[in-house]
């Protein structure tokens, strides 16, 4: 029998950690091994526990909320696997916990299958995203006959490379903004935009962050 995989819910709602126990314990070989009612209840107690292989996380939590917990992981615990589960899926939101190091997102109104293929998917490729799982990717390179996932970026010119950086910039430029960078038009930048969409299977400013922070184009 495989190895089940350690799950750590923090959630200040009491109702909700233990309805989501119940609820990964019956969808996979998965075992909830801790619950946290904050962040700063995990960071207060994780150094009397056993790291767990994911966490799954709300983002809005009193005391220190997702993002401040996620910031804390992503300098004491790096290798920590986070899922943020959460009613909040504002696109820059989401970018922004991509960029921290979170590996998956999910809105709390999701459904079982979504959630069980979440807690796989990080677990054994690292992240998730409803966009970027391995079959899309493969649709996107089907020509190539091959799974090295370099024949994606190798499929990218010069220009869509620069845009695809750009659209990882922290700074956060708008397309207009873009199109004055690299000098050119507006229609030029949503030919650019199109184009990866096309050959990625991408359809959201999302999926181009995470696709570029997953297959190191940027470095989080």
């Amino acid at each position: 029998m495989s190895v089940s995989i350690s799950i750590a819910l923090v959630d200040d709602h009491t109702v909700v950690r233990n309805g989501l126990k119940s609820l990964i314990e019956v969808l996979g070989n998965f075992k909830v091994t801790a619950q946290y009612s904050s962040g700063k209840d995990f960071v207060f107690n994780s150094p009397n526990v056993t790291d767990p292989d994911i966490v799954i996380m709300d983002l809005n939590m009193p005391e220190m909320n997702g993002t401040d917990t996620t910031r804390w992981i992503r300098q004491y615990k790096p290798d920590l696997k986070v899922l943020i589960l959460t009613l909040d899926n504002d696109e820059k939101t989401v970018i922004e916990l991509f960029r921290l190091g979170v590996r998956g997102y999910l809105p709390k109104s999701c459904t079982e299958d979504e959630l069980r293929k979440a807690i796989e998917d990080i677990s054994t490729s690292g992240y998730y995203h409803s966009e970027i799982s391995h079959n899309a990717l493969l649709k996107g390179i089907s020509r190539h006959a091959t799974n090295d996932y370099q024949a994606i970026l190798s499929s990218l010119n010069e220009r869509e490379t620069a845009f695809l950086l750009l659209v990882c910039d922290e700074k956060e430029y708008k397309y207009d903004q873009m199109a004055s960078i690299m000098q050119v038009s507006a229609r030029t930048i949503d030919g650019y935009r199109e184009s990866l969409f096309a050959k990625l299977n991408i359809k959201s400013k999302t999926g181009l962050v995470l696709f570029a922070i997953k297959h190191g184009l940027v470095r989080l």
